[in-house]
């Protein structure tokens, strides 16, 4: 389905179901072309906190303070969030990382990063959120556009992302060729 949305053009937003197994998935992509970028806001403010976030299927989120690369596998979910919100998704992910642990060295580590996660969500302890996406459909989104900085990313920076899905070139054709 084509939806018209501010900020992010013409959006191809899709669902998959399948009734027999139970496989689900949904995204969102920009049916335009759009330029792989990266977003990068320094969250120093509880205030900030609030700010929306907008990551597709196929955008990085980066914690550089946190040591946290959240990289998009085969079932990555697109979600408009917030950043105190990218944070509680990321909160489960390493207290399961914590409990698996074998070498203590990794859950001593993991219980600081879950306190440093704890202190960031209170503001106390400022950070840096980076998104980076190949399709360029994710971003953060303040209110005063000043606080983030925006990068187009070069083409060799971009191929070393997760990928977009290999459809994706056949919907932005199509539209392109009905648009035109």
């Amino acid at each position: 389905m084509l939806y018209p949305i501010p900020f992010f053009n013409q959006l191809v937003m899709f669902l998959i179901d399948c009734p027999a197994c139970h496989f689900s998935e949904n995204d969102v992509y920009s049916a335009e072309e759009r330029r792989p970028s990266r977003w990068t806001m320094r969250i120093d403010n509880p205030s900030l906190l609030s700010t929306r976030v907008v990551r597709s299927g196929s955008g990085t989120i980066r914690f550089p303070e946190l040591g946290i690369d959240i990289e998009p596998g085969a079932a990555a979910e697109s979600y408009i969030s917030n950043v105190e919100g990218v944070l509680l998704r990321t909160r489960p992910v390493i207290e399961s990382a914590v409990r698996f642990a074998d070498d203590e060295k990794q859950k001593k580590r993991g219980r600081k990063v879950l306190s440093m996660i704890d202190r960031a969500m209170k503001g106390r302890m400022p950070f840096t959120l980076i998104i980076e996406d190949p399709v360029g459909v994710s971003g953060i989104i303040p209110d005063d556009m000043r606080l983030v900085k925006y990068e187009e990313l070069s083409a060799a920076e971009a191929s070393q992302l997760k990928g977009a899905p290999l459809w994706l070139d056949e919907v932005r054709s199509g539209y392109a060729e009905r648009k035109g």
